[in-house]
């Protein structure tokens, strides 16, 4: 078992299998007692009911005997009487009859008192005790019947009464018989063990010795019973023992108590049975003792009989639990030592174990060997690339952390190279999977034989190689080793019938501290190689802070785009489009703004490029089209109908199939002619995704939306995809026209674009115009529209609305008021 505090207890199974035998046979013993002794109980129960049953009968048979002999004796009397006065009808004479015969009647018919009455209830004679008040009260409103009537009443004693009409001379008459209760009592009490109290009806305001109210006039042994009395009075209530009766126990004494009421009303005489139970109990009680007495000799028999039966397998059981751990520790000999084999024609459970046991130990000491073995197998194969042989990053992790703890002692500084293989993907495309495995085997020679002795290469995994250089006093041994590496893999490859040359992009990372993490090292020469993929085939880069940061700002604002967007963070800013020569306004380019809580405004160039192959360069297009819609309606409802507003899409979205859709929607929503909005699409990106570019323009032309070439020539310009595409305008870039006014290259290239839109059915909008000379020379080259800071900067909404207030009746925008736009554009 275990405790709160992970404490453990050792219980022996022995001492176990004891304690639940010896629980078993209590609970059960405990059980057949309950159950024998409920038994007991019931019968208790039945008998004492019984004999209730019997004396309620007593006392009716009683009553009844009583009540017939009064009717007898009625009878009887009434013949004497009727002899007595045959000769006269004076009833003075009834009197004088009953007082010489009265000591007779009452010594014979045991009577306490007797009257004569007519049937109006007039008294004619009577003997023995006076009539009272109640008397005449009952005897009116006795109903006249030919059935006699009786009661029990208590006065200074209890008495049965009983009126019987008879006739006497041929005249009704009524005798009125009054007897004792002696009779009643003697045939209630069948048995010499009861004793009875006769109690009279409860008294609102009692005096003398009373009990719960009631007086008593009858006790059949007062030394014994008087006591009980007292002790049933105090401790139970009269109405408790009337509805519930049963035994109780009073001074140790144990007694059934029942009431038994002497008339048919709310408040009658009672008569109260105390029986004696004693012996009954104390036979109830030897029962007790003597099941415990059994239980206790059965358990002990039980306990030594598992002692007898079970203690020796189970005390082996015990010894092999002890030994058990020997086989965690190893300890195979000694287990087998301690419990050797031994023959037996019969066997049980424990041999069983026993030998269970030994063929276990032999098997694992035979796995430990194995084990050991493949283990030393598996600690080598761990460290190292299954393809090429060279130590993997596991193994590069435990180098990289013993090399950096060793740098300021035993090396000055140490160099990570971070390689990845130009192009991979796309051999193991073409050549498949098992051609691109023998490349990384021929790359990870080439790479070996190309570091010194005290480098050493990893296969971080894919086509991505890392080299340790230890020992490095300047940035003239990388370099040193780069070279070779570069010259190792310009040599062709033959795989198969193909030859290849395979150039890598390499980032290094330095290492001058031994307060420099590992995966922080590997992430520094990572970033420095991405930097030299990005600058071109077989190049490398040396990781700068400058990287890192930038590393960073990327990783934010893919982080934070998401709530700029929700929280509108974004803004667009308009530059106007103004045609040439005349300066009229034609149009705006939206321009986005990122007004971030923290950092502040963040231009486009220092963000949009960080989200351009992410889903979310789609989510800020969406925003940008939607804010760009609602201020086109905007400006139309100020009047400016013929104004069409210019949108940047990037590859990414201008490709992406639910571009159409929101244009249909945006154009629904602000009710917008579709020749309003013009979509800029770089040139760059239209090449290289010809076929998608050329399916989503036409989509984009079938509802009416202009398309705009931006930044036409600083890419990979084709004159014959060029002439296919279904775009509108082609847009010059800034980096031609600010050499437009020199008479050099770009001059001639802008004039010969402008000539070559025009051939095309194009419109030509030259972008960064920042003097009026330009503007003019484009103007006589025949370009029509024109943008920049000679007009102005890009400007909040509010902003140009306030210009558009100014030259609404010449539609001119105001390019000699330039100073002031700067600083309405700053």
């Amino acid at each position: 078992m275990t405790a709160s505090d992970g404490r453990t207890f050792f219980v022996s199974l022995k001492w176990k299998l004891l304690v639940a035998v010896l629980m078993m046979f209590t609970i059960l013993g405990g059980i057949l007692g309950a159950f024998t002794f409920r038994q007991l109980l019931n019968q208790q129960s039945y008998l004492l009911e019984t004999q209730r049953n019997q004396l309620s009968q007593n006392l009716d048979s009683a009553i009844s005997l009583t009540v017939d002999n009064s009717l007898i004796a009625a009878q009887q009397i009434a013949l004497l009487i009727s002899e007595e006065s045959s000769v006269t009808t004076d009833i003075s004479q009834y009197q004088r009859m009953l007082d010489n015969r009265w000591p007779d009647i009452q010594l014979y018919w045991e009577l306490g008192s007797m009257r004569l009455m007519s049937p109006s209830g007039e008294v004619l004679a009577h003997a023995g005790k006076a009539i009272d008040s109640e008397d005449l009260q009952w005897f009116e409103t006795s109903p006249v019947s030919v059935e006699p009537h009786w009661r029990i009443v208590c006065h200074h004693e209890c008495v049965i009464q009983v009126l019987v009409p008879n006739l006497i001379n041929g005249d009704p008459f009524l005798l009125f018989l009054e007897l004792e209760l002696t009779d009643i009592l003697s045939i209630f009490r069948v048995n010499e063990t009861f004793e009875l109290a006769v109690l009279g009806p409860k008294l609102d305001s009692p005096v003398g010795r009373n009990y719960w109210a009631r007086e008593l006039y009858s006790l059949s042994n007062k030394r014994t019973s008087l006591p009980l009395l007292e002790q049933a009075a105090e401790y139970f209530s009269w109405e408790h023992i009337a509805n519930k009766g049963g035994v109780y126990e009073v001074n140790n004494e144990y007694s059934a108590i029942w009431i038994f009421p002497l008339a048919q009303l709310p408040n009658s005489p009672s008569i109260l049975v105390i029986n004696n139970i004693n012996n009954w109990q104390l036979l109830l009680n030897e029962f007790q003792e003597s099941m415990l007495g059994t239980l206790l000799i059965s358990l002990l028999l039980s306990g030594f009989l598992v002692i007898l039966v079970a203690w020796s397998p189970v005390v082996s059981l015990s010894r092999h639990a002890s030994m058990l751990p020997l086989l965690a520790e190893h300890d195979f000999e000694i287990l087998k030592q301690q419990s050797p084999k031994r023959a037996s024609f019969f066997i049980d459970e424990v041999d069983q174990i026993n030998s269970a046991t030994h063929q276990l130990a032999d098997r694992l000491q035979h796995l430990e060997l194995e084990v050991d073995e493949y283990t030393a197998e598996l600690e080598r194969l761990a460290m190292l690339d299954t393809l090429t042989g060279l130590p993997n990053k596991a193994m590069l992790m435990h180098e990289l952390n013993k090399t950096i703890a060793c740098v300021g002692r035993i090396h000055d500084q140490v160099a990570l190279m971070y390689l990845d293989l130009d192009e991979f993907k796309r051999i193991n495309d073409t050549l498949g999977h098992t051609q691109g495995d023998e490349l990384l085997k021929i790359v990870a020679t080439r790479l070996n034989n190309s570091v010194r002795a005290m480098d050493t290469v990893f296969r971080q995994g894919g086509d991505e190689f890392l080299i340790l250089l230890r020992g490095i006093r300047s940035d003239q041994d990388v370099r040193k080793v780069i070279h070779k590496i570069f010259s190792a893999l310009q040599q062709p490859v033959a795989l198969g019938n193909h030859k290849l040359i395979v150039t890598t992009s390499i980032g290094v990372a330095y290492c001058k501290s031994m307060n420099v993490r590992a995966d922080e090292l590997i992430k520094y020469a990572d970033l420095a190689m991405y930097q030299a993929k990005d600058a071109g085939r077989s190049n490398y880069r040396v990781f700068t802070e400058d990287m890192l940061l930038k590393a960073n700002n990327k990783l934010m604002i893919e982080q934070d785009i998401g709530a700029a967007i929700e929280e509108r963070q974004l803004s667009l800013f308009l530059q106007p489009i103004v045609g040439l020569p005349d300066a009229k306004l034609k149009g705006f380019e939206a321009l986005i703004r990122w007004f971030h809580p923290e950092r502040g405004l963040i231009m486009p160039g220092d963000f949009i490029p960080n989200i351009e192959n992410s889903e979310a360069i789609i989510q800020v297009g969406n925003y940008v089209l939607e804010e760009g819609g609602a201020m086109l309606s905007r400006l139309r409802k100020q009047g400016w109908n013929d104004l069409y507003l210019a949108v940047n899409l990037s590859a990414k979205h201008y490709m992406d199939p639910g571009l159409i859709p929101l244009v249909q929607h945006i154009l629904a929503k602000y009710e917008l002619p579709p020749q309003s909005l013009l979509l800029e699409v770089t040139e760059e990106s239209v090449i290289e995704q010809v076929d998608l570019a050329m399916s989503s323009m036409k989509s984009l032309k079938q509802l009416g939306v202009r398309i705009a070439i931006d930044d036409f020539g600083t890419g990979y310009s084709s004159l014959s995809y060029l002439k296919q595409l279904p775009f509108d305008v082609l847009k010059i870039d800034r980096c031609f026209t600010s050499e437009v006014l020199n008479e050099s290259v770009d001059s001639h290239i802008v004039s010969t674009v402008i000539d070559l839109a025009h051939n095309l059915g194009r419109t030509v909008v030259a972008e960064g115009i920042e003097v009026q000379e330009q503007a003019d020379c484009l103007a006589e080259m025949g370009c029509e529209l024109a943008q920049g800071y000679l007009y102005s900067k890009p400007l909040d909404e509010d902003k140009v609305f306030q210009i558009l207030n100014m030259i609404e009746a010449s539609r001119v925008w105001p390019a000699e008021q330039i100073p002031q736009l700067g600083k309405l554009g700053s």
